[in-house]
């Protein structure tokens, strides 16, 4: 008959549940980083949405200011009457000022429900009349 190893007993006695325990906490590690992903992806849709708008009231603004320059002995009806861009922009407005004989300002506003207003400001020149030619 074998001696018994008291020793070599207690030590397996000391190690059960250990794999248990690191496949746990191997768990909870995989968990943190698939949550830090989706947070991730969370904020790069926002971000995306985000520059989308921006995009799109840059566009805007510089469309109307390009009509404008086609047709600048108009430029009183331009100021007094901005387009309607509600329907491209989340509560989007334009206001378009003259400030000064020639100058335009073109403020393009917007708000995403839950977060801060944003605007988007253009200014340009538009000269009535061709000053080579008088």
């Amino acid at each position: 008959m074998k001696p018994v190893n008291f020793k070599n007993m207690l030590q397996v006695k000391q190690q059960k549940g250990v794999v248990l325990l690191e496949a746990l906490i191997a768990i909870l590690i995989f968990s943190f980083g698939i949550l830090a992903i989706a947070g991730l992806q969370g904020a790069m849709v926002k971000n995306t949405t985000e520059s989308g708008y921006r995009a799109e009231a840059s566009y805007l603004a510089q469309q109307q200011l390009g009509l404008m320059w086609a047709d600048p002995n108009n430029l009183a009806y331009y100021v007094t009457n901005p387009p309607n861009i509600s329907a491209r922009l989340p509560s989007g407005a334009m206001v378009i000022a003259q400030p000064v004989t020639d100058k335009i300002q073109i403020t393009v506003t917007w708000q995403v429900p839950g977060q801060n207003p944003h605007n988007y400001v253009a200014n340009g020149y538009v000269m009535r009349g061709c000053p080579a030619c008088t």
